[in-house]
């Protein structure tokens, strides 16, 4: 490979940039476009940026399974097991590694009255996009693949001459 293409590559790996890629690899700016386009077709130029995918997830422990776990915790979390038995918010210390993955916020705020006086602290919490995470699921899974080709319309091309009128 080519040292202004493999220099290309890095920069896309940390962009995903093509054209800024390009350029920071000394193409001309009028083709940096072309160009980035043109190298990211190349056999070579993809096996190394496929490279430095595996070189990056080894390193910093990303695998599609943990994505996937991840996903999972979002996409089956349920609201009961943040609260108490009295229906209050558990203290954050009681909500387990699971739980924990599927909050996305957690808010404490005082209450006061108008004389400044601290009536006490109410917590809120809000959790991911639970829809979305189930999306995800489903596409990776193929969940809705059959469904969606069951759906789409069946279109018989037909080839006419129309000199002749025969089929």
């Amino acid at each position: 490979m080519q040292e202004n293409h493999k220099r290309f590559a890095d920069k896309y790996f940390e962009t995903l940039n093509a054209k800024d890629s390009a350029i920071y690899a000394n193409f001309s700016e009028d083709t940096a476009k072309q160009i980035g386009y043109n190298l990211l077709q190349r056999e070579d130029v993809q096996e190394y940026l496929s490279d430095l995918k595996k070189e990056y997830a080894e390193k910093s422990g990303i695998s599609k399974e943990r994505i996937l776990n991840e996903y999972k915790k979002i996409a089956f979390s349920d609201l009961r097991d943040f609260l108490t038995v009295d229906g209050g918010l558990k203290d954050i210390s009681d909500i387990d590694d699971d739980c924990a993955g599927a909050l996305e916020s957690l808010e404490s705020f005082d209450e006061v009255t108008r004389d400044g006086e601290k009536l006490g602290t109410n917590r809120k919490i809000k959790l991911h996009n639970k829809l979305r995470a189930l999306d995800a699921l489903s596409k990776h899974l193929g969940l809705f693949e059959k469904d969606n080709i069951q759906k789409q319309p069946q279109i018989k091309i037909m080839n006419i001459d129309p000199l002749s009128g025969d089929e």
